[in-house]
């Protein structure tokens, strides 16, 4: 290369994040850029004159080596064109990287092939990129016990839906979902078991819930799920079927089958609502249904255990079979 095709290439070449490098006509390195460098570990010295088989592999997305048949060199300078395809490279270490190569034919002034140019990205710089907004969205959006969305993400959602409707004037309703005497599940079977069942609950309430209603967990053993009607009774069938699915589910601990229940409260969205008073319609209406289904229970009348009647209060039980 000329002095004034070098410094071209030092001084914007090597400011590139992706790896490019020349070859001749016989695949032999002649410039391999800083970029390249960063990528695949090979210092420019340690490329020179050698051939790109013997520093950078290809590797198809399938496993199949390139270099024998396939190679982008060859085929560039076979077939005049640009060649473009992601693929596996391999790193100085030893191990693959994911990179999307461009190889093109270089011409001399006359028009002859003169060698081939190649460069490629680091894909997986990308990926790692993806995966930390991923991650971030989900640490957001997701309860991380639950695997539900988070208290936040409905909280926002229920901010905007309930800015919306003075003007599309479309209602929706909510189902306040509190499972039963989880307190006294946790001091029964310790913090590790109530959350199994506090997980076991929240895959059946998932499970009960379809498109484009939504479930999160708003806190502790509480859940809200945000459901696409402003008809009342549409909500207290939802709600008496996720009540049904709950009761039908159960978590193993020992032999036993331990099942909860839930308590639930309805209540649909006015105009000019606010996100407060929404929550403590419904909130009060479980309540309210809580109080009842308690008073409905005949009071104990022989000398159970101390733990028993505490389960039949709180309203979990296990159906392992005991002896007196």
């Amino acid at each position: 290369m000329n002095d004034h095709f070098r410094a071209f290439t030092n001084t914007v070449l090597d400011y590139l994040d992706e790896g490019v490098y020349f070859t001749d006509l016989n695949k032999n390195i002649i410039y391999w850029n800083t970029g390249a460098k960063n990528i695949v570990g090979y210092q420019a010295d340690e490329t020179d004159m050698k051939s790109c088989c013997q520093i950078i592999s290809h590797i198809s997305a399938s496993g199949e080596k390139l270099c024998d048949s396939g190679c982008p060199i060859t085929k560039a300078l076979q077939e005049g064109q640009l060649q473009e395809k992601d693929m596996f490279i391999t790193h100085k270490e030893g191990h693959l990287i994911s990179a999307t190569v461009k190889t093109f034919p270089v011409y001399n002034k006359d028009g002859q092939l003169a060698g081939a140019i190649e460069l490629f990205s680091d894909n997986s710089q990308k990926k790692l990129a993806h995966d930390k907004v991923k991650a971030l969205t989900k640490a957001a959006y997701v309860d991380s016990l639950s695997e539900l969305f988070s208290k936040q993400y409905l909280e926002n959602r229920l901010q905007i839906m309930l800015k919306e409707i003075p003007e599309k004037r479309e209602s929706f309703g909510i189902v306040y979902i509190n499972i039963t005497g989880f307190r006294a599940i946790n001091e029964l079977y310790g913090v590790s078991m109530a959350d199994k069942i506090l997980k076991m609950v929240a895959k059946t309430l998932s499970a009960g819930i379809s498109y484009p209603n939504i479930i999160g967990r708003w806190h502790g053993a509480s859940f809200i799920a945000i459901v696409d009607t402003s008809k009342r009774s549409l909500l207290l069938m939802l709600a008496d079927k996720l009540k049904t699915l709950v009761s039908e589910s159960s978590v193993s601990l020992n032999g036993e089958n331990i099942q909860v229940t839930i308590s639930t409260g309805c209540a649909v969205s006015q105009n000019y609502d606010s996100l407060d008073y929404l929550i403590e319609r419904a909130t009060k209406a479980s309540l309210e249904e809580k109080d009842k289904a308690a008073a409905s229970i005949p009071p104990t009348v022989n000398s159970a255990p101390n733990v028993e009647k505490q389960k039949n209060k709180s309203g979990f039980h296990s159906n392992k079979s005991r002896s007196d």
